[in-house]
């Protein structure tokens, strides 16, 4: 697996996410997105999205996929995400 953390800046977090569960997740799913999860923070318009790869070249495919950036555009994202690849090295109970 390959897991990305995309710092994305917004105009508002319900049309993001209205974009981001719709549009977005045909994007993700066309280039195999194992799964994806936003996380809002305490300063408006700014959100985390972590998101699940099968591969390097399967998040590589979704960059350079020319209809990705108008989907994140109408999903009020305001400039292109700030991606950082991440390892998820435990998952701990409370």
């Amino acid at each position: 697996m390959y897991t990305t953390l995309a710092e994305v800046r917004i105009e508002d977090l319900g049309r993001f996410i209205s974009i981001f569960a719709t549009g977005g997740a045909k994007m993700r799913a066309r280039h195999g997105s194992l799964g994806a999860s936003v996380l809002a923070t305490t300063e408006p318009g700014r959100v985390f999205v972590l998101i699940d790869w099968p591969s390097e070249a399967a998040f590589a495919a979704f960059r350079a996929d020319p209809e990705v950036p108008g989907t994140m555009a109408s999903g009020g994202a305001l400039a292109p995400p700030s991606f950082t690849v991440v390892e998820r090295v435990a998952t701990l109970p409370a």
